[in-house]
């Protein structure tokens, strides 16, 4: 049964992934992640231990009727009124077992909307650390904490209500059949009372076990009837695209009056009447502006997106590289091979093309370096051009990128686009989304976007002349160019890098080379050794301060002694026969419900195995002569088998991580591996994981088994031996109305930052550029006291910010974050998740980003699904820009806030912070360099160490400065 259990539970885990990757996007949406994740290491888990069970349902039965059997051959007709009581006891049990599964339904209904909220925490922990938002999600989860504790309460209570009635129900039948047996005038001799009173003990065992065995079998119906209705869910079509093989047709894409909506309840589909077709080779680039459906675009030739009408052809495989960077836990070589075999010539060339061997070259395991969850420990345009190197090395036919240049700068960008674009896959055919205007003239095809619709196609000079959406666009982005002078300004006083950065920078330096080089991101620890006493204490006091653990085994020994009592009663009681003769007789879901009845039962065994003890020594003390070797034996095998026990049970705990981490990463990254082709690929590293996880759980239930069969033949041995020294012992010795009592029982890393100093001026604007994963964000992230300063300290108005509390330093700055996030809810619940601020005041916040008339006509209005998945990110990184005019901070971040808008809505945001924030401090991180050039202080950072801080007039003065050189590459390429 071991091995049914594992393999049924491998098998609907496998399921469960399988149909993970296959959900369409309106199934998607109607569960939460953190429900699939449940579904796959709860439910699945409890169908698996299902089968442990299994062998203590059937036997019941057989065991009660035998029973009742022996009961009528002592006691005739007496017997019948047994069988009456444990009928009623079974009726009355079916009640309860109903109750008990309804609870059971909500507390996982609970505990799914706690795992969605825990999962959307922990995935923006950087946001909520931002914005100062951690008491106020902390309290909401301790909420949801409360509310599926209420109902595991009363699952509880109706368990131990349903463990009671069981547990009383062998004394019950014994008051009712003796009962019955002196109304009916039946003699009760001490013979038929102990052959009763051994009946009811072996009628007691199958009893003591079915309350666990209906509550398994309840908490299994429910389980499965939880996958059942996400299997059941609905699967990405096949036919919303025609894939042809290789080399078929003339034709790499071809969309024909296609419309396609992500709602298929709106009205109005999201794109419409979509027609355009792209040859093989053929560069096809796609602008317009925030939320014109770019992004649902790439997703409709995909198949992502549900088609309405029209047909999309695609000949050959394609490779995707996604707007919101989807990267892997794991090294950077296995991401960028994707589960492709290594070619060490092309992989090199790739890394050259991505600009990613300088990155590597400063990792310090190179492309061996381990990202953490979702790359946390790499910049934006690290994770970016890892995904656009792993698109590259898949070699496909047709190539989508959505904004990939939005997260590096100009120099990168330009690079990006002439060694891969035009380079690499200068044979092949190419959908590019971009805001970068510079790059549209090279397509052989330009799509211009507007709510939904292609409202011009064809060259760039063609098109400029054509129409004005195209015109806007390119006005906007030359306006912005025309902001960039080159004259002479007033030299005034500013703060420069203090000088004494150099000594410093070497002095980091030498101690990053002669430091220990370890990777941010480790293994999970498994602990060694055995469980502390203070594990266990802890757990039994945690609940009224070990009271409650102390009036529960004050319970269980009064219990034991009860019975021992009423035994030694009912047998001094009853005339003596003289034929008398001795007759033989998966974590937190864990902590909730496995663990009470897990120690529950090993107290209770405990108490017996003692009032056993106490009684043998008072009855027939010889029989210690074999007990206490068998004792001595068993206590040796328990400590033989316990090591290995404890270290396969935490070995299957760490195995069991990373089937989670990859369910999840799979989920969020579907579209990416379904795009790539490589199901078949996850679908076999899931099973891998699974089987690494059914080793160590298969052992563990061997070992088990191991020392349960020694355990009992000790026990079978002892009990022999017992038996037959009371039978061979002479009269007298041993009382025969007692004899029938006899029973059976991460500082390892290099600095990122070195040697910076610097000030930011009160009231001003400071702009800091650099290439992509020169320590920008880093600087930010110190400020925020996200990562503290290892040398040196951060003064802001002369105070230590390490000296003052985490939330009263991030509730006074402000910052719109390089990955915008939103949160399952309202709107307003994301702009003002504290309740600090009026309708009045949202809507406004909401009309300064254009974001007002957007919320006013949706359907659904202010609701947001997980994720804010129905918003581009565009149109997220607007409504974080609202958050940040609600909360009008004295000190404002900006950090890549404009990467993923057109410029001219660029333009809109710098005029708005200008107006909103003109008497605050302003710092903004900006590849796109309009953005910086108004500021009023300029800081360059090159792989973190402050090169340049000085106006950006002058810095444009000097042409031999690096800041003139970005300029010129950003107005140049």
């Amino acid at each position: 049964m071991q091995q049914a259990s594992i393999r049924l539970r491998a098998a609907l885990m496998g399921t469960i992934y399988q149909k993970g990757l296959t959900l369409s996007s309106c199934s998607r949406q109607s569960r939460t992640s953190g429900e699939m994740v449940n579904i796959m290491s709860v439910d699945g888990e409890r169908v698996g231990v299902f089968c442990w069970y299994v062998h203590d349902l059937w036997p019941i039965p057989i065991q009660i009727g035998l029973a009742l059997a022996i009961l009528y051959s002592n006691l005739g007709l007496a017997s019948l009124s047994a069988l009456a009581a444990t009928i009623v006891i079974m009726l009355v049990n079916l009640p309860l077992t109903r109750v008990q599964g309804k609870f059971q339904g909500e507390m996982m209904e609970a505990k799914d909307v706690r795992m969605k909220v825990m999962s959307e925490v922990l995935h923006n922990m950087r946001i909520l650390k931002f914005q100062g938002w951690e008491m106020k999600f902390l309290e909401k989860i301790i909420s949801l904490r409360k509310n599926e504790e209420s109902w595991i309460k009363k699952f509880v209570y109706v368990n131990s209500g349903l463990t009671f009635l069981l547990w009383g129900t062998p004394t019950f039948v014994a008051v009712i059949t003796f009962g019955t047996c002196m109304l009916m005038g039946v003699p009760l001799e001490s013979g038929k009372v102990l052959s009763a009173l051994a009946t009811f003990r072996i009628l007691s065992e199958p009893i003591y076990v079915l309350p666990d065995a209906i509550s398994v079998m309840i908490q299994t119906k429910v389980s499965i009837d939880r996958i059942a209705s996400f299997l059941s869910l609905e699967d990405l079509p096949d036919d919303v695209t025609q894939r042809l093989p290789k080399g078929s047709s003339g034709v790499a894409v071809q969309v024909q009056n296609g419309t396609f909506s992500w709602d298929l309840k709106s009205e109005v589909p999201t794109l419409k009447e979509m027609n355009f077709e792209a040859v093989h080779g053929m560069k096809v680039a796609v602008c317009g502006t925030v939320g014109s459906g770019k992004s649902s675009l790439l997703s409709s030739i995909l198949g992502e997106m549900p088609k309405l009408t029209g047909e999309v052809t695609l000949c050959g495989t394609t490779a995707y590289v996604s707007q919101s960077p989807w990267i892997q836990s794991g090294k950077i070589q296995d991401n960028i091979l994707f589960g492709t075999k290594m070619d060490r010539d092309r992989y090199e060339r790739i890394l050259e093309a991505c600009s990613l061997k300088k990155d590597l070259e400063i990792l310090p395991h190179g492309d061996q370096t381990v990202i953490g969850e979702r790359g946390i420990n790499l910049s934006g345009g690290q994770k970016q051009r890892i995904q656009i190197a792993r698109a590259l090395y898949q070699d496909a036919d047709i190539f989508l990128f959505d904004d990939p240049f939005s997260a590096v700068d100009a120099h990168t960008g330009s690079h990006l686009f002439k060694e891969c674009l035009l380079g690499l896959l200068g044979t092949k055919t190419v959908i590019y989304v971009t805001h970068q205007v510079e790059f549209l003239p090279a397509a052989d095809l330009i799509l211009v976007m507007k709510e939904g619709n292609i409202v011009q196609a064809g060259k760039y000079e063609e098109i400029l002349e054509s129409g004005t959406e195209f015109m806007q666009l390119v006005s906007a982005h030359k306006d912005a160019l025309s902001n960039i002078s080159l004259g002479n300004q007033d030299d005034t006083s500013s703060h420069n890098v203090n000088m004494n950065k150099t000594k410093e920078t070497s002095e980091l330096s030498d101690e990053n080379s002669a430091g220990p080089k370890g990777q941010l991101v480790t293994e999970e620890e498994r602990e060694k050794g055995k469980v502390g006493f203070q594990v266990y204490w802890k757990y039994l006091t945690t609940a009224y301060k070990g009271t409650l653990a102390l009036v529960v085994l004050l319970a269980y020994i009064l219990f034991q002694v009860l019975q021992i009592v009423s035994n030694y009663w009912m047998a001094w009681a009853a005339p003596v026969s003289k034929d008398a003769v001795p007759p033989a007789s998966t974590d937190q879901s864990d902590v909730d419900t496995s663990v009470p009845y897990t120690i529950g039962a090993f107290a209770f065994s405990s108490i017996q195995l003692l009032g056993v003890v106490v009684v043998m020594s008072q009855i027939a003390w010889e029989v210690f002569i074999v007990f206490v070797p068998v004792i001595v034996l068993c206590i040796r095998y328990q400590k033989y088998y316990i090591e290995t026990a404890r270290e396969l049970a935490r070995l299957f705990g760490v195995c069991k991580a990373p089937i989670i981490q990859h369910f999840a990463e799979s989920l969020t990254g579907s579209s990416t591996i379904r795009s790539f082709n490589k199901e078949l690929n996850f679908k076999g590293r899931n099973e891998k994981l699974m089987d690494d996880f059914s080793r160590p759980k298969f052992y563990n239930a061997t070992a088990m088994e191991w020392l349960c069969f020694r355990l009992d033949m000790l026990t079978s041995f002892a009990f022999a031996f017992s038996l037959a020294l009371l039978v061979v012992m002479p009269a007298g010795v041993i009382n025969p109305g007692v004899a029938g009592l006899a029973v059976r029982y991460a500082p390892q890393l290099p600095f990122v930052l070195r040697g910076l100093t610097c000030t930011f001026p009160g009231g001003m604007k400071t702009g800091i550029v650099g290439r992509t994963g020169s320590g920008k964000s880093t600087l930010i992230q110190t400020l925020f006291r996200i990562v503290d300063p290892t040398v040196g300290q951060i003064l802001i108005d002369s105070i230590d910010i390490c000296t003052i509390g985490l939330h009263d330093l991030r509730s006074r700055l402000s910052i719109i974050p390089q990955d915008p996030t939103m949160f399952q809810g309202t709107v307003r619940s994301n702009l003002d998740p504290l309740d600090e601020y009026t309708d009045a005041e949202i809507w406004e916040a909401l009309d300064c980003c254009q974001l007002g008339d957007e919320v006013r006509n949706k359907e659904l209005k202010l609701e947001t699904p997980e994720n804010g998945e129905n918003w581009s990110v565009g149109q997220r990184q607007l409504v974080c820009l609202a958050r940040v005019i609600l909360k009008k901070s004295k000190i404002l971040v900006l950090d890549e806030a404009t990467a993923s808008v057109d410029t001219s809505t660029d333009s809109l945001i710098q005029k708005t912070l200008r107006q909103q924030f003109s008497d605050s401090t302003v710092i903004t991180i900006a590849h796109r360099i309009t953005s910086v050039l108004d500021s009023d202080m300029v800081l360059l950072l090159d792989n973190g160490v402050a090169v340049e801080h000085e106006k950006p007039t002058r810095l444009l003065e000097d042409k031999s400065s690096m800041f003139s050189k970005l300029v010129l590459e950003y107005t140049t390429r």
